[in-house]
């Protein structure tokens, strides 16, 4: 079986406190691109965004999901002590430390992912919407809108999963099909999940739509 990743947090207590036993002062460091290292307490994180992409447009989702992408304008509508925290890092912001606020927009940010997994994977942005565009009133190709478009990426993102399970229960034995959570190791159920695993033991370029422990268990 694969080792577990690695955390994307460290926990600690604050290293300026003299006595961490008494203060107990939580605190978690993120990093970011460009070796950047944001180290913050449950108290400096704000409430999600209010955003919607729907109305905001693929392009500027491109823009704001990757601090490490060309696109990246440097701003972000999440700044945490002044420094803009691109969407990608959101679920880690938010799920461990508010987690009824992140239930509120897990479902839109895991469809932000869908839709950036999918343009990224595309040979160029020009041949993706090449792929998802229909003819218009006028008979004219025109780019699909937001949510047609998510709930296609959506149909495709299954049966491919699907596809892909359907072969790893045939492939790979079960404690492969494993997952720790809690300190305790249990089998996969979803078939998501499945297919991640499978795709990593395979070494496939795949996209990356969760950790497991996240999308097993909400």
């Amino acid at each position: 079986m694969a080792s577990p990743s690695p955390p994307p947090f460290i926990t600690a207590t604050s290293a300026s406190d003299p006595n961490p036993a008494t203060d107990n002062i939580r605190t978690r460091t993120l990093r970011l691109a460009g070796e950047v290292v944001l180290t913050f307490s449950e108290e400096d994180v704000p409430d999600p965004p209010a955003i919607s992409y729907a109305h905001r447009g693929v392009n500027s989702l491109l823009a704001d999901w990757d601090d490490d992408s060309t696109r990246w304008p440097g701003t972000s509508p999440l700044t945490i002590k002044g420094v803009p925290i691109a969407v990608k890092y959101w679920s880690r912001v938010y799920k461990y430390w508010k987690s009824s606020q992140w239930q509120g927009v897990k479902k839109n940010w895991f469809d932000w992912k869908v839709l950036v997994t999918a343009i990224t994977a595309a040979p160029s942005i020009n041949e993706f919407w090449a792929k998802y565009s229909v003819p218009g009133k006028d008979g004219v190709l025109q780019r699909m809108k937001y949510t047609p478009l998510l709930n296609q990426l959506t149909r495709e993102r299954k049966a491919e999963d699907a596809r892909i399970a359907a072969i790893a229960v045939q492939e790979l034995t079960p404690e492969q099909l494993t997952y720790r959570n809690g300190g305790q190791y249990r089998v996969m159920r979803k078939v998501s999940t499945i297919a991640a695993r499978y795709r990593e033991l395979k070494g496939l370029v795949a996209p990356e739509l969760g950790d497991e422990e996240e999308e097993e268990d909400n």
